[in-house]
């Protein structure tokens, strides 16, 4: 490999901005609004979904590998290559199917504040990832580095709703009640499976190809500790703005949050509310836009996928690979734009976060063949329990299109044409950024 193609790799923090970056986006400032009406069982739900995320984290954090040769290596690694190929075949349709959902939220998002926006969702959404993709064709550096600002943005107006919570608890302010109504089976059982939800998006950080320094450590703790850390961010923000505001007013507000911090801080607070959340999105479309190469290159290598979606650019980008996937998510947000074809996308983007949980599966099953020591061995249980819980909140539709899709990818692996070519190495020795 010459010096000019040589990775440059992610470190640390970087790489703990990825996973933080591919979790928080546009979904924790819009969920108030579903979880208000539930009350005292939202508390519960925040619980039991941050220890199954968790679960799901320590494994996909057990099975990381020195390697560092991506999420089908991670995979196949303890499952072998046909289930390696098939969990990132599903990742990867989950990804692109879902980037366009991603820009069009952080594109009505930024349409809160800037009305030109609000006026040409669907054009800016293209442009958006249009420009993200652009940026990600310029390598891992580049793409980490936009991971880092957008995270420093996107924490602002979650801090900013703890910050008055706290501000009103000091000084003896009025704050709402968040136990009505009192908790019950089947809200807690709808709260669980939303603030789960709203926890996926991990996956990203692990589909990069030889491109994060020591993974088996700044990987595995960026997913343990960027998830901990997440999942008790999320439960202090939701109760914080429960306490701002009424339930019943969150639950009819457009945007929660903008709202809640202009009551307090005033009109020019909650502008730049509503465009940090635009960010936030943004953010993760940055976080996706690099998965869905990644994953795609990663298939390539092995001849799953043609070996066309393998070349890279002088930034060691998989370009043909990230161009192919945001083809795909404009073809999408072209369907999207036709009339009679919303709730259509809506359902696919359901069929997306389904589609990630069988990767979460099968971290959960490698990580309990690959570490037997009993602290992953209840991890694993745990997490597949979630696996199998979060299948019976996502409905029935869309777990048999599931189905549909896995059954489609077996077709495809089946009928490759297998590689006599040896997977290229991890280079050694690569700068790292």
């Amino acid at each position: 490999m010459s010096e000019e193609r040589t990775p440059r790799m992610l470190g640390p923090w970087m790489t703990l901005a990825l996973v933080i970056g591919g979790v928080i986006g546009s979904g924790i400032f819009y969920l108030p609004i579903a979880l208000a009406p539930l009350g005292g069982s939202v508390p519960i739900g925040w619980l039991i979904s941050g220890i199954g995320i968790m679960a799901m984290a320590y494994c996909a954090s057990r099975i990381v590998s020195p390697d560092g040769g991506g999420l089908q290596a991670y995979v196949e690694h303890e499952l072998g290559p046909g289930v390696g190929f098939i969990v990132t075949w599903m990742t990867w349709c989950s990804t692109w199917v879902g980037i366009p959902a991603v820009a069009l939220a952080a594109s009505a998002a930024l349409g809160t504040a800037f009305p030109l926006v609000a006026r040409h969702l669907v054009v800016m959404s293209f442009l958006f990832t249009t420009i993200f993709a652009l940026i990600n064709l310029r390598g891992i550096r580049a793409t980490g580095e936009v991971a880092i600002v957008t995270v420093l943005i996107k924490v602002l107006p979650l801090a900013a709703v703890i910050a008055i919570a706290a501000m009103l608890g000091a000084s003896g302010g009025p704050v709402h009640p968040i136990n009505v109504p009192p908790p019950t089976f089947g809200n807690i059982a709808t709260a669980s499976a939303l603030c789960l939800f709203a926890l996926t998006g991990f996956e990203f950080a692990m589909s990069p190809v030889g491109k994060i320094h020591e993974p088996e450590k700044n990987l595995a703790r960026s997913l343990l500790f960027g998830l901990a850390a997440i999942a008790v961010l999320y439960l202090l923000v939701t109760l914080s703005l429960s306490l701002i505001m009424p339930n019943s007013a969150i639950a009819k507000s457009i945007a929660p949050f903008p709202e809640a911090i202009g009551t307090y801080w005033g009109g020019t607070a909650a502008i730049l509310a509503a465009a940090a959340m635009g960010i936030s999105a943004l953010g993760t479309l940055n976080a996706a836009l690099l998965a869905v190469g990644e994953m795609l290159y990663s298939m390539a290598l092995r001849r799953d996928m043609p070996a066309i979606f393998d070349r890279t650019n002088r930034y060691n980008a998989p370009w043909v690979a990230q161009l192919a996937g945001v083809v795909l998510g404009f073809i999408l947000l072209g369907l999207n734009a036709a009339k009679g074809t919303t709730q259509l996308f809506t359902f696919i983007t359901l069929l997306a976060a389904d589609a990630v949980l069988y990767l979460y599966s099968a971290a959960a099953i490698a990580a309990a063949i690959k570490d037997r020591r009993p602290l992953t061995t209840i991890a694993a249980a745990v997490g597949l329990v979630f696996v199998v819980y979060a299948f019976y909140g996502s409905g029935l539709e869309a777990f048999l299109l599931s189905l549909a899709l896995l059954a489609a990818g077996g077709v495809l692996y089946f009928f490759r044409k297998p590689s006599t070519i040896p997977v290229p190495e991890v280079a050694e020795g690569a700068p790292r950024e």
